[in-house]
């Protein structure tokens, strides 16, 4: 009997092949499930955390030379201290209110304010009101705030105007420098005043609007 070695050597061929190739596979998986749990095991995290604080600033005012608070909305307007006369008005009188300002509570803020006196909030039918007209000066002493007082040296930011006419703007400082201004409400003499005898404007309010600066 013939042996066919050429044969034989074939399929030790093919059976070193087959045995490779499973060799190779076998490694291969292995060496996947070894990658994907070694990826799964590494974590770690960063962590950062800040709390903030807002800069401290705001107005204030002073209707009466002692009292400072924010008066920061129309119902809870301060009271202006007017001179005497200012509820029994009769043409061609002029009543005055002295109004002090600052930025803060007395140490100041971080920004300076632009300020803005808006023209006052009138009540829908006030008959007396188209017959005063108003003035506002700033940098007037309170002592020189009254009817026959002195405004020299101040600046007007509103002159002999209705009542809803908005002021001027005017700057005040972070470091709380307080800002006197005076308010003037004159009663105009003119044909036709008698239609108001008698009547009031109701409660005119008016706002400073500020805004904080660099």
């Amino acid at each position: 009997m013939t042996t066919d070695l050429s044969h034989e050597s074939e399929r030790d061929d093919r059976s070193d092949r087959r045995r490779k190739v499973r060799a190779l596979l076998a490694g291969g998986l292995v060496l996947g499930v070894g990658a994907a749990v070694t990826l799964a095991a590494w974590t770690d995290n960063v962590f950062g955390q800040a709390e903030f604080s807002a800069s401290n600033w705001n107005i204030q005012g002073n209707f009466t030379g002692s009292d400072w608070a924010e008066y920061d909305t129309a119902e809870d307007a301060g009271t202006f201290d007017f001179s005497p006369g200012f509820g029994d008005l009769a043409p061609d009188d002029l009543v005055t209110a002295p109004l002090s300002l600052r930025v803060g509570d007395g140490d100041g803020g971080d920004f300076d304010a632009n300020v803005i006196l808006q023209g006052a909030q009138l009540p829908a039918s006030s008959p007396l009101s188209a017959f005063l007209q108003y003035s506002v000066y700033i940098d007037v002493p309170r002592a020189a705030c009254v009817p026959d007082g002195d405004r020299t040296g101040g600046t007007r930011i509103v002159s002999d105007a209705p009542l809803d006419t908005p002021g001027s703007p005017f700057r005040l400082l972070a470091d709380g420098t307080v800002v006197d201004l005076c308010f003037e409400v004159y009663f105009q003499p003119q044909e036709g005043a008698a239609a108001s005898a008698g009547t009031t404007t109701g409660p005119v309010v008016w706002q400073f609007a500020a805004t904080a600066v660099e």
